[in-house]
């Protein structure tokens, strides 16, 4: 299926892939028959930490570690978000060592995680079941994150604060979110699934240069093909979020954060949507 990327398609755990065409002839299929796919459920992968960076403390309430795809030539980002009550929201899931686990216990409780969609759950499975937590996830694929993990609810299920909105994205087929916090600063984070990415091209692969996966932030080639229904509606909604009163920073799933005139980087991601 993924042969074509370089990835090693016979690891059984090689199941998170992010907007990449599903086989060898690169034909692209439609979002309701890569989700029957992935409901042909696989063992749950257990708890394997594998590498990861350090964590990044980015705000009073806002925490990121970044690792690699298990499997996969690609980086992932997981966010940390503290809610006013002292829960915590996790935006992905990272196995984390000993230490940083701990670290994490210590500056709050473990609450809920949110995936981006069913392509986010490798390790999805023991990370709700290590730290005990509710997973939340699109209602346009809550069948296939349920095949693999114990799913709490759809995304407007969300108990959240003034602080902290979790919506889905318009215009996009996995109903994929992004999460808006804001940090007791007064400045205003944006966090990203696959919609926005941010990768250094150096750091890929060449089938991943050549896809289009390389540079940003911006929609990639392959999730606007693949993913997104609605250009204009997924182009308005980026272009309201990057003129957010406050906005300090863009965090992707993939690649790295955007700190320095985050608003303008993303509505120029917009206009290129």
């Amino acid at each position: 299926m993924l042969s074509c990327l370089g990835v090693d398609v016979g690891r059984a755990d090689v199941v998170e892939v992010h907007a990449v065409v599903r086989d060898e002839t690169a034909t692209v299929t439609s979002a309701p028959r890569m989700q029957r796919d992935f409901i042909m459920a696989k063992t749950p992968r257990p708890w394997i930490v594998t590498r990861h960076d350090a964590v990044e403390k980015l705000e009073e309430n806002l925490w990121a570690v970044a690792g690699d795809v298990p499997g996969v030539p690609v980086q992932r980002r997981m966010s940390i978000v503290k809610l006013s009550n002292g829960e915590l929201l996790f935006f992905n899931a990272i196995p984390l060592e000993d230490a940083l686990l701990e670290e994490v216990r210590s500056w709050g409780r473990p609450s809920m995680l949110v995936v981006p969609h069913h392509q986010h759950m490798i390790d999805a499975h023991a990370f709700r079941e290590k730290l005990g937590l509710k997973l939340y996830g699109p209602a346009e694929c809550a069948e296939a994150i349920g095949a693999r993990a114990e799913l709490t609810g759809a995304l407007d299920a969300i108990k959240t604060d003034g602080d902290v909105t979790v919506q889905p994205l318009p215009g996009v087929k996995l109903g994929e979110p992004a999460i808006v916090v804001r940090s007791p600063s007064g400045r205003v984070s944006v966090l990203f699934g696959d919609a926005i990415q941010n990768t250094r091209k150096e750091t890929l692969n060449l089938p991943f240069r050549l896809m289009g996966f390389g540079g940003g932030p911006k929609v990639v080639p392959v999730f606007k093909m693949m993913f997104v229904k609605d250009k204009p509606r997924l182009k308005e909604r980026l272009t309201e979020l990057s003129e957010l009163e406050g906005l300090a920073r863009v965090v992707p799933s993939h690649g790295e954060i955007v700190a320095s005139a985050a608003g303008v980087a993303l509505k120029s991601a917009a206009s290129a949507a």
